[in-house]
C-alpha cells in the first residue's frame, strides 16, 4: 500500500503552518547578530529595489501632474477673478470720470461772465442737449429745460461763450433751440477787427454765410464775427463765428464770406439759456 508525501504546494495551504513557520523565522532573526540580519534585509530587498524605485517615480509623477493640474486650475480662477475685478474698477473709473468732466462742464458753463455779465434780466439757466434734428432743411436741438425753469421764446442760448443759437418752441420741460446754421436763421453781427456791419445767416451745412457785406470792406481770414446790437434782440458782442474764406465776384456789389460757427454743435453736450 502506497502512502502519499506532502508535497510543498500543500504544507503552504495549511494556514497554521505558514504562521508557524513565519514565527519560527522571526524567532531566528531576533537572536541573530544585527550584522548578519542587515545583509539579510539587504539580499532580501534587492529584488524590489527596482519596483521600489518605479513606483516611487510613478507616484511623484503623479503627485507633480495632479499638483500643476490644481495649480493651473486655481491660476485660471483667480485669473478670471482677477480680470472681472480690473473691469469692474475700469467701468468705475470711466463712470467717475464721466461724472466729473459733467460737473467740470456744468462749473465751466456757469463761469461763462463775460456772457452773463452782459445779461442782467435774470439768472442763466443751465440745460443739457437731448435732441438732435437731422434735417437738411432745419438745424435745431433740443434741451431738457423748458417754461417749468423760467424758459421763454426767443432766449438766447449759449455755449463755451459763444452763441448757439435761440429758443423757439417751448414745452413744459424741454425746449427747440434754432441754431445759427439755420437756413432761416438771421443774426446782426459785427466785424471785430473792421467794425462793419453784416447779417450772419445759416445754409444748412456747418458753416455760415455773411450777407451785405461790401466789396471795400477789408475782411480776411480769421476776422471775428460778433452779436450787434441792433435791433435790440440779442446782447452785444457774443462772439458768433470766424471767417474762413471770402472773395469778391466779378462787378458783385457784395462780397462772399463763409464764416465757421465757434461751438461745433456735434461735441457739445450742455448749454446756457439766457433769458431775453
Amino acid at each position: 500500500m502506497r502512502t502519499s508525501t506532502p508535497s510543498f504546494n500543500s504544507f503552504f495551504k495549511n494556514p497554521l503552518t505558514v504562521v508557524v513557520l513565519f514565527l519560527a523565522i522571526a524567532l531566528v532573526l531576533s537572536f541573530t547578530p544585527p550584522k548578519h540580519t542587515q545583509r539579510i534585509k539587504m539580499t532580501c530587498v534587492a529584488p524590489i529595489r527596482p519596483l521600489q524605485w518605479a513606483t516611487c517615480f510613478c507616484s511623484n509623477s503623479v503627485y507633480t501632474f495632479f499638483g500643476k493640474l490644481f495649480s493651473f486650475r486655481k491660476n485660471l480662477y483667480t485669473k478670471k477673478q482677477m480680470e472681472t475685478e480690473v473691469a469692474s474698477l475700469k467701468n468705475k473709473l470711466l463712470e467717475q470720470q464721466d461724472t466729473i468732466y459733467t460737473l467740470q462742464n456744468k462749473l465751466n458753463l456757469l463761469s461763462e461772465s463775460t456772457i452773463v455779465g452782459k445779461n442782467k434780466k435774470s439768472n442763466p439757466i443751465p440745460a443739457d442737449i437731448i435732441g438732435y434734428d437731422t434735417s437738411n432743411f432745419r438745424k435745431c436741438i433740443t434741451i431738457n429745460a423748458g417754461s417749468k425753469h423760467g424758459i421763454k421764446p426767443n432766449d438766447i442760448v449759449t455755449a463755451n461763450n459763444a452763441l448757439v443759437g435761440k429758443i423757439t418752441t417751448v414745452n413744459g420741460w424741454c425746449s427747440t433751440v434754432q441754431l445759427i446754421t439755420d437756413p432761416s436763421s438771421r443774426i446782426p453781427g459785427r466785424v471785430s477787427q473792421t467794425r462793419e456791419l453784416v447779417i450772419v445767416e445759416g445754409n444748412a451745412t456747418i458753416l455760415c454765410l455773411l450777407k451785405y457785406v461790401p466789396r471795400w470792406a477789408k475782411l480776411k481770414k480769421g476776422d471775428e464775427i460778433l452779436t450787434s446790437n441792433i435791433g435790440g434782440f440779442y446782447p452785444p458782442s457774443i462772439p458768433i463765428a470766424t471767417i474762413i474764406e471770402n472773395e469778391i465776384q466779378g462787378g458783385a456789389l457784395f462780397q462772399t464770406v463763409k464764416v465757421l460757427p465757434k461751438v461745433d454743435i456735434s461735441n457739445t453736450e450742455r448749454v446756457l439759456v439766457l433769458p431775453n
